[in-house]
């Protein structure tokens, strides 16, 4: 797994540089390749283990809407957190026909803490990589062909980019990181190609071309 390190604003004007850690997360896995992956390690079929965790839910559901928490082993406690609406967020609960009392209060999101267990094997399992500098609240804004070089160095020494390393690396947005990407693929003697699509694709080296050599008599 790679990540990178993001500067932290001054809030304090103490003059401290504070960094922290910051996970790259490549993509994102959607249900049915996630469900169908469970069912290919099971002897499940996909619409057996999607009912389970339909279950699962409407179980949680029981118990966390009487005030309970929830612990299930090997994954994790479950729990209601609160929070006070404002005036964007009344109009969406409105809209959404969500409840809400009369101080305002209603139920913003459910925090979930990770079994220990669960935790301390991820840790043992996964493998960090540290990816660029630092990146700083206001950057230095490099040039298109100094992005273009920098996403060639990278993937001298790795298979692919994503467009979510390519953001780290060149201090884009989501949206620019997408289009530069994408035209680094798409020069004609462009040294970039892309790869699979939607949430999947990536970006690679293409091969050195052959060219044709005289022939020596």
């Amino acid at each position: 797994m790679e990540y990178t390190f993001q500067e932290m604003p001054d809030m304090d004007k103490t003059g401290e540089r504070k960094v922290y850690p910051k996970a790259i997360h490549c993509s994102r896995i959607q249900n049915d390749f996630f469900m169908g992956g469970l069912s290919h390690r099971t002897t499940y079929g996909v619409g057996t283990i999607e009912g389970v965790v339909n279950e699962l839910t409407e179980e949680l559901d029981a118990y966390l809407t009487n005030g309970h928490s929830v612990k299930v082993d090997g994954l994790g406690t479950f729990n209601i957190a609160l929070g006070m609406k404002d005036g964007r967020e009344a109009e969406t609960l409105k809209e959404a026909g969500d409840r809400y009392d009369t101080n305002g209060v209603y139920i913003k999101t459910i925090n979930f803490i990770p079994d220990q267990r669960w935790l301390y094997r991820l840790r043992r399992r996964t493998e960090l990589h540290k990816v660029g500098e630092v990146k700083a609240l206001h950057p230095h804004r490099n040039t298109l062909e100094e992005r273009r070089q920098m996403v060639l160095e990278y993937l001298d020494h790795h298979p692919y980019i994503t467009v979510r390393v390519y953001m780290h690396l060149a201090y884009v947005p989501h949206t620019r990181a997408c289009k530069e990407l994408k035209q680094f693929a798409t020069e004609p003697d462009g040294c970039i190609r892309s790869s699979g699509s939607g949430c999947h694709k990536v970006y690679v080296k293409c091969p050195p071309k052959a060219y044709n050599l005289p022939k020596v008599e």
